[in-house]
């Protein structure tokens, strides 16, 4: 038997889902602060395999932040936004992951539409996966290009050749995350687009 919600009551569950995942966000951190808590103090007297624990320890708790990412309600707001300034944004964030080198080419003045809130956080997300990927491979280079059609814009990020490593597992998720964040506002995440591509942020144009 299927049931439909009224629009109140699915506003309601929302709300509900949204505490309730706070609430395990906030048990679930206090878990891994007790356990990083005893692997600090079990790496005195097991040395690598202590080290071995903290470093799983470190990964598992990457993994549950992207889970709670990819499972918490995401409120959008998208408004006009100057193209140049998300593409130095998003080289920010690649630097601040360990990207050495990051260029930006330059393009007239074009706006899109987005959320700086959530596309922050996507770039967040896409600056990790790409810098696993690509680490220690060469420069990285963002190039602003409008769509002929004139509704769309890419923000390419072309790499100096390929991949220095498989993708892991967490920078797949944190690039599928970042992906889906960046389909709310309108857009769209396509991994190696083309030859020397790493991947491309497409947003609408405003006006």
């Amino acid at each position: 038997m299927s049931v439909e919600l009224e629009e109140h009551d699915a506003e309601q569950l929302v709300a509900l889902r949204r505490a309730v995942l706070n609430d395990v966000e906030h048990a679930v951190g206090n878990l891994l602060q007790r356990m990083h808590h005893a692997a600090r103090s079990a790496k005195t007297s097991l040395g690598v395999q202590g080290e071995r624990l903290e470093t799983a320890l470190d990964d598992l708790e990457r993994l549950l932040e992207l889970f709670f990412d990819y499972v918490s309600p995401v409120a959008v707001q998208v408004r006009p936004a100057d193209a140049d300034r998300i593409a130095e944004s998003l080289a920010a964030q690649l630097r601040a992951q360990g990207v050495s080198e990051v260029s930006l080419a330059t393009s007239p003045a074009i706006q899109v539409l987005a959320d700086p809130r959530v596309l922050s956080r996507s770039f967040l997300l896409l600056a990790q996966a790409c810098a696993r990927e690509y680490d220690g491979n060469g420069p990285l280079a963002i190039e602003v290009v409008h769509d002929a059609a004139g509704d769309r814009v890419e923000f390419l990020v072309r790499a100096n050749g390929e991949p220095s490593g498989m993708p892991t597992a967490q920078s797949s998720l944190a690039a599928a995350v970042a992906g889906r964040l960046i389909e709310l506002q309108g857009g769209e995440l396509r991994p190696r687009p083309q030859p020397a591509c790493a991947c491309a942020v497409v947003l609408p144009a405003a006006g």
